[in-house]
């Protein structure tokens, strides 16, 4: 699958080109669905998410990830580009190889997808994503 990795002020929903992202999980348009569902109402939520944390996707922050994952009955798939993993998988978000200030498209399909979205994206835009109290 071929994204568009550009995305303007406008397609980010601020205007100000001084506040890119005011808000981490504010979904960004780069040619897929975000947080929407298929045309017939059924299907996975998509949202994009920039990790922002200085080492990116890294072993901490991808175990978090996982585990938090494993909560929901949901399938969970995060894509870098055109590579997919398996969102409750570790290794395979490893990976991935998610550098810093690097787009990802987090999809979840399943009965607790919004539930999942929400608190998946929350841990993949947090600066540090090393939180392991919550």
């Amino acid at each position: 699958m071929a994204r568009n990795a550009a995305a303007t002020d406008n397609d980010r929903g601020t205007g100000d080109a001084d506040t890119p992202f005011p808000h981490p999980t504010r979904a960004l348009s780069l040619g897929r669905p975000n947080e929407t569902t298929a045309v017939n109402g059924t299907g996975p939520l998509r949202r994009t998410i920039r990790v922002v944390n200085p080492l990116g996707l890294h072993m901490r922050a991808a175990d978090r990830f996982s585990r938090a994952a494993e909560r929901y009955a949901s399938a969970v798939t995060v894509w870098n580009g055109d590579a997919r993993a398996n969102g409750k998988n570790l290794l395979d978000l490893i990976m991935l190889v998610v550098l810093p200030e690097t787009d990802v498209l987090v999809e979840v399909d399943g009965p607790d997808a919004g539930q999942a979205l929400d608190a998946l994206c929350d841990i993949l835009a947090a600066p540090g994503g090393e939180d392991y109290t919550n």
